[in-house]
């Protein structure tokens, strides 16, 4: 009978990546792969948001983004295109944090990376050894992304981005079920 265990080994960004990003499984993943850096219609809209929820919109939160986001759309095209994460998030600031920065993300998706609570996870992790759990209230989510994990994300720049949100999700969400012992492995390496 084959047995394992696992061993916790330094690596650099681009191992670190490649590794974690093979062990990323999302359902319909083609919801995103279909829609993201396209035009951004209703339909496209609606898709991204139930791959971002994982399964089909509720009512109410189908509702909640059309308000937020499908309805104001139009006003994605009277930013500029440099325009920051703060002024970005200031102006579409109903919705809720996640799916706000989502929406940052689905506007500009190779400036602005996805970032949810495995990502929060990961990053945290990675920082300080300590996979603490993202903030509960909107505003500390919103300045834990621009003050953390857009400086944190900016690290591996020379990767592709999509690449890499992959491979932190998996990581964070990894070490949330796994529940392997943190003291043992950052004592251990």
């Amino acid at each position: 009978m084959p047995m394992i265990i696992y061993q916790p080994l330094k690596a650099k960004q681009q191992e670190f990546v490649e590794f974690w990003n093979l062990r990323y499984e999302y359902a319909e993943e083609n919801l995103y792969l279909n829609n993201v850096g396209q035009k951004l219609t209703e339909q496209r809209i609606l898709e991204l948001y139930r791959w971002k929820n994982g399964m089909k919109l509720s009512n109410e939160k189908r509702e909640s983004v059309c308000r937020n986001f499908v309805k104001r759309r139009g006003e994605l095209e009277q930013l500029q295109p440099n325009v920051n994460a703060i002024d970005f998030l200031a102006r579409f600031a109903d919705g809720g944090a996640i799916w706000r920065i989502f929406w940052l993300h689905c506007w500009r998706p190779n400036r602005f990376p996805i970032y949810d609570k495995h990502v929060h996870r990961a990053m945290a992790f990675i920082n300080n050894g300590d996979p603490e759990e993202i903030p509960q209230n909107d505003p500390r989510k919103i300045r834990a992304y621009i003050e953390r994990n857009l400086p944190f994300h900016a690290q591996f720049s020379a990767l592709d981005g999509r690449d890499v949100d992959r491979a932190l999700w998996a990581f964070g969400k990894f070490i949330n079920e796994v529940k392997f012992p943190m003291v043992a492995l950052n004592e251990s390496y």
